[in-house]
């Protein structure tokens, strides 16, 4: 009789030892999951504060100011007035304050139509 009993005293030592090996292996996988969120909220932030960052272009000439983007938009509206159903894929712009002008070119093509007033 004195058997069973030792067979029940490792039963439960077996069992304690499994339930402190889960109790740790959970430990584990919560410890894993906060690095992983704390890795997430560091990209978060760096993107946003990179999308904080507003930029803008301003050439001064003559007493004016004129902005690049304005002008960038002038050129897009233009082109796409005498181009109609053509895709603008890329677009450069030439500031020309000494001509009062800006020049731009469409999908590598330019031509002296290409002209802002300015």
């Amino acid at each position: 009789m004195a058997r069973p009993k030792r067979t029940m005293a490792a039963a439960a030592q077996t069992g304690a030892v499994q339930t402190r090996a889960a109790e740790v292996n959970k430990a584990e996988e919560v410890k894993a999951a906060e690095e992983t969120a704390k890795k997430a909220v560091k990209e978060i932030m760096k993107e946003t504060a990179k999308a904080e960052i507003e930029k803008s272009v301003v050439v001064e000439f003559g007493g004016r100011q004129v902005a690049a983007k304005d002008v960038l938009a002038q050129a897009e509206e233009a082109y796409a007035k005498a181009h109609p159903g053509t895709e603008i894929k890329s677009i450069e712009l030439y500031i020309s304050p000494e001509q009062n002008a800006a020049y731009y070119v469409v999908n590598g093509e330019g031509s002296d139509e290409f002209r802002i007033e300015l």
